[in-house]
């Protein structure tokens, strides 16, 4: 029977795999959750920060700029701090 002795690198090596899979996991479940129907509505610009933030959404506003629909979204965090989070209606994402 052989003993095998595990140094602090393996168990640091362990660690940083299992880390590893896990966001691979996460990533690959939440890339199959984006799909979102474009153009975006208030309802789902809101949904998506939502989702990303964790916060509570207090109010969603739109704005036109340069031709393109921005959704602007207010946010409270649970540290009390507010955001305010930019969406382009047209794509989805935060504006360039």
């Amino acid at each position: 029977m052989t003993l095998h002795i595990l140094t602090a690198n393996t168990f640091k090596f362990m660690r940083f795999l299992r880390l590893f899979l896990l966001f691979l996991l996460t990533s690959a479940a939440s890339a199959s959750e984006d799909k979102v129907e474009l153009p975006l509505t208030k309802q789902s610009a809101a949904e998506i920060i939502q989702l990303k933030s964790s916060g509570k959404i207090l109010s969603v506003d739109n704005q036109e700029k340069d031709g393109e629909i921005l959704f602007l979204i207010k946010v409270l965090h649970t540290n009390g701090k507010i955001k305010i989070y930019s969406l382009d209606a047209s794509t989805g994402l935060p504006p360039k």
